[in-house]
């Protein structure tokens, strides 16, 4: 009576899954889309290619792209699959958000290492992205963010990296 249609899709979708197709949905499902590779390497299991080729064949809101190669969550799946994930212990959604954060700096895809690093409250490593990027992709975020990401980030830490605070200024 009282649930909404994501209460109820996630009720009927992911609730009744095993512990590790659940786990692998509200994990996948931060990312908008992915690889089996990037699946591969956020999740840390090797057999993300049968799970993902189960999900597509079952038709479980999981697509593959006309690439061949990327998949995608349909946006209730997605959003239920988020939900999911922000019920697991802080500890665990960090070693995701770090995972998640070191695939997307290793692939040059530096705001969005950022935003997971910030997420997971590792400064150090998100201040090392902020360097390597030399404030080229970072220039589209606003004074406020960066103010914002100064303010939360440890005074020890921020010393650790003047390049990085160079890049910030700038």
């Amino acid at each position: 009576g009282g649930s909404d249609i994501y209460t109820m899709f996630s009720a009927a979708m992911i609730e009744p899954l095993p512990p590790g197709r659940r786990e692998f949905l509200a994990v996948m499902g931060l990312a908008d889309e992915f690889t089996v590779e990037m699946a591969c390497a956020v999740t840390g299991d090797g057999d993300v290619a049968r799970q993902l080729a189960a999900l597509t064949e079952q038709n479980a809101f999981v697509t593959r792209l006309p690439d061949g190669e990327t998949y995608r969550f349909h946006h209730m799946m997605k959003d239920c699959a988020e939900r999911t994930f922000h019920t697991m212990e802080p500890r665990r959604q960090a070693v995701y958000h770090n995972r998640y954060g070191e695939w997307y700096k290793t692939h040059g895809q530096y705001l969005h290492a950022l935003k997971f690093y910030c997420l997971a409250k590792n400064y150090d490593a998100a201040l090392r992205v902020i360097q390597r990027d030399a404030g080229i992709l970072l220039t589209s975020l606003g004074a406020q963010q960066v103010i914002d990401f100064i303010a939360l980030c440890p005074v020890e830490t921020l010393k650790e990296h003047p390049l990085s605070l160079l890049v910030l200024m700038r």
